[in-house]
């Protein structure tokens, strides 16, 4: 994946990454936040969540590309693909706070999109269904609502696919 914007760049995931990994998780998480929880039980809440998050994301897509999104030479963002052999999954997509708002969203996803495009491939997607920020982005980029499921939307992109894939995990 490589992106069009010149002020940002994307590099693979390394071990080092965790500590920005987990405060990007931390300023995802608005519900948590909110919680009236002492500072200590919080922070172990928030930490807890994002353990799980992590594995859970290794274990379901053990190839996924975990990419690290830059803005000169500063993580500012990430992303967790999985090209499957029918479909792409954007699996995750999260930008720091101060960051978020500024097109860098969309210009990942045009780019996963030119990708699934040559691949003729679909572009599957799960978003909170209170992240009312992210299906805009999504909405507007072309992706369609194919089933709600509680807390998530799950949404399809289907530009120059041959065939209907299905939108399982």
């Amino acid at each position: 994946m490589r992106l069009n914007d010149p002020i940002l760049n994307l590099r693979p995931e390394i071990e080092q990454d965790g500590e920005f990994l987990a405060r990007l998780y931390r300023s995802t998480r608005e519900d948590l936040l909110q919680l009236n929880l002492a500072e200590a039980m919080l922070d172990q809440l928030v930490e807890m969540q994002f353990r799980a998050q992590q594995t859970g994301y290794r274990n379901h897509f053990p190839d996924a590309r975990h990419v690290i999104i830059e803005k000169q030479g500063e993580p500012i963002g990430c992303t967790i693909t999985h090209h499957g052999a029918d479909l792409i999954r954007l699996v995750y997509l999260a930008f720091l706070p101060h960051e978020r708002n500024r097109g860098y969203g969309r210009s990942v996803v045009q780019v996963l999109q030119s990708e699934a495009a040559n691949a003729k491939k679909p572009i599957t997607l799960s978003v909170a269904t209170q992240n009312w920020q992210a299906q805009r982005l999504y909405v507007s980029s072309g992706f369609r609502p194919v089933n709600i499921d509680g807390a998530n939307l799950e949404m399809i992109w289907l530009r120059n696919v041959t065939r209907q894939a299905s939108t399982a995990k």
